[in-house]
């Protein structure tokens, strides 16, 4: 069985796996007038770390989608144990089972550059409200990467390509969002210098071996191209 990047943090249980974890997220939120009555989609929700900080903070909505059934179970058992109502989908962000103008806002996190990203930013569009917010941290090229690379990347992540700021405000403005600002610009070099929140870890009871090289080639293509590679965090509105 060959396995992905994305089996690697399901079998790890990774919650928090985006640069900044948790308390980036909550540091997001503190600017964002979140009320009860607020749907709120949190796109490819792992093990559902971002959907119980919602649920339990702001009483609104919340609706965890994942494509990934081992994610998608360990969501599950962390709101059954907190007793929070969260609504729990297996489905994909490049094809969104709900109807338009369904969510006040969608939280998406190291997700969509995973994805057919035009596709993905479309399909965020369509479901939210007039008005509605999104917010995307996705892992950004700080200059264009080379074809060797790329290679890498492709190899372990399973993308064609990374891309750099003003290629992801093109995308973003092209599926329809206005008002795109930057609230984070961070490079992978200059985030592990910093205090690093640990990320949560909720194992698997069986890893197999080869789990164990992905998460390790992770991190030596992160230390590699530490200077090349960062984050953003893009929050837009929906015409």
């Amino acid at each position: 069985m060959k396995f992905t990047y994305h089996d690697a943090l399901a079998y790890y249980g990774i919650g928090g796996a985006h640069p900044g974890g948790l308390s980036l997220t909550k540091n997001i939120f503190k600017n964002e007038r979140i009320q009860p009555s607020n749907k709120i989609l949190d796109a490819g929700c792992g093990t559902g770390q971002t959907a119980s900080f919602l649920a339990e903070t702001y009483k609104c909505h919340v609706t965890a989608l994942d494509s990934h059934p081992i994610m998608l179970k360990k969501a599950k058992l962390r709101f059954k144990q907190k007793q929070l109502p969260i609504t729990v989908i297996k489905g994909s962000v490049e094809n969104l089972p709900f109807p338009a103008h369904s969510y006040d806002m969608v939280i998406s996190e190291s997700v969509t550059a995973f994805t057919n990203i035009p596709n993905t930013l479309s399909e965020y569009y369509r479901i939210l409200t007039i008005g509605g917010v999104l917010i995307t941290i996705d892992m950004t090229a700080e200059i264009p990467l080379q074809q060797r690379e790329l290679n890498v990347i492709s190899d372990l992540y399973g993308i064609s390509n990374v891309l750099t700021e003003e290629q992801w405000i093109h995308l973003i403005r092209t599926a329809g969002f206005k008002n795109i600002e930057i609230l984070q610009t961070d490079s992978i070099a200059s985030h592990i210098k910093k205090n690093i929140e640990r990320p949560e870890y909720h194992l698997s009871e069986s890893i197999d071996p080869h789990i164990h090289e992905l998460i390790l080639k992770h991190q030596q293509v992160t230390l590699q191209l530490s200077n090349k590679l960062g984050y953003r965090i893009f929050r837009s509105t929906r015409k």
